[in-house]
């Protein structure tokens, strides 16, 4: 079932593998079969290694348009490739460009598509299921970013109109943080973005090693964020001296007082736009955990920025989190804090 002229949407799926992962493969090929029957062009782009392609294309190919990324692209993220690829073969004028995690219902396309009657883009929100322990803690960074942010956390995902894509031209690829860096950019240029802060879509945990390696990549995509670095990378510290000035009372006061804090921040996520239908209660008792975490990873994130000048993507280093677009457009981007982006 590949793209027919009735499709609603075009869904953009840049994917790159090394290594061939049976179940998965399966799980998509569901997936796919899914959004065909729904009404979607799948378009999946794909850079994996060439007997992983292989093995891709026998599973998918008469499921969804599976295609390798166009050699003319080479931005240093390879994925930014993969969607300049993917938005030239689209046939339909509403494209869906998700991260391989994300996972769309029919009523979750009706909605987003029909936002795009009205809008350029549609960003929504996602909510994390199933919960391992390192899932409830990202869990809680996203709450924690609802509670912060006029523009609610970032998702994986994000909708907008081929034309007005063509229009605004490339946003830079050469950055870790591509899903925020297009975001600006079409917001940069004058399309009207719609930050859906009360539509969620499914994002599945990653495993518990990927999470592990996430953890100095987003703290490293912060680093042009000065404020919101400086305050992570002053938490051990600043328990420190507390603890050698008031002693241990000093560094437990001080500890109390974030935790106090991120549960609060936490709790106004659950309550917008009645997110708590999508995440439990007990989410808010994580927030402490991703403040203490990110503390941790910023070092690690210090680390790579001092001593290679980069982050490694794949086999690449990536020199910058965040792009021109993110720079330029900081003003007019309307956030709360913008320090506390991720």
């Amino acid at each position: 079932m590949t793209a027919t002229k009735t499709a609603r949407c075009s869904y953009l799926l840049p994917i790159l593998r090394a290594r061939e992962h049976s179940d998965e493969i399966e799980d998509f090929a569901d997936y796919f079969l899914y959004l065909a029957g729904v009404g979607c062009e799948v378009i999946v782009v794909d850079g994996s290694i060439p007997e992983i392609f292989a093995a891709h294309d026998r599973a998918w190919g008469q499921i969804c348009r599976h295609v390798a990324v166009d050699p003319k692209y080479t931005y240093l993220n390879g994925k930014v490739n993969g969607v300049h690829t993917g938005v030239d073969l689209a046939s339909c004028e509403n494209i869906i460009l998700a991260d391989d995690d994300i996972r769309y219902t029919a009523d979750n396309l009706r909605c987003i598509c029909d936002l795009l009657y009205l809008y350029d883009m549609v960003r929504p929100q996602n909510y994390m299921a199933p919960l391992p322990w390192w899932g409830r803690i990202e869990a809680a960074r996203m709450l924690i970013n609802r509670g912060v942010l006029a523009t609610g956390d970032y998702p994986g995902t994000c909708a907008f109109r081929r034309s007005v894509y063509l229009r605004v031209g490339h946003y830079d690829g050469d950055v870790l943080f591509d899903n925020e860096e297009i975001v600006r950019h079409f917001r940069l240029n004058g399309a009207d973005v719609c930050c859906a802060l009360g539509t969620f879509i499914l994002k599945r945990p990653p495993s518990f090693l990927k999470w592990l390696e996430q953890r100095p990549r987003q703290a490293f995509e912060d680093f042009d964020l000065r404020a919101k670095t400086l305050l992570f990378l002053a938490v051990f510290p600043m328990a420190i001296i507390l603890g050698v000035i008031a002693g241990a009372r000093g560094a437990l006061q001080f500890f109390s007082l974030l935790y106090v804090c991120a549960l609060l921040l936490a709790c106004r996520g659950l309550w917008g736009n009645k997110a708590y239908k999508y995440f439990p209660l007990y989410e808010i008792l994580y927030a402490p955990l991703w403040v203490v975490e990110r503390a941790a990873s910023v070092y690690l994130a210090l680390y790579w920025r001092v001593g290679y000048g980069g982050y490694p993507f794949g086999k690449r280093l990536l020199t910058k989190g965040t792009g021109r677009a993110w720079v330029a457009g900081r003003v007019k981007a309307g956030y709360l804090f913008q320090f506390m982006r991720r």
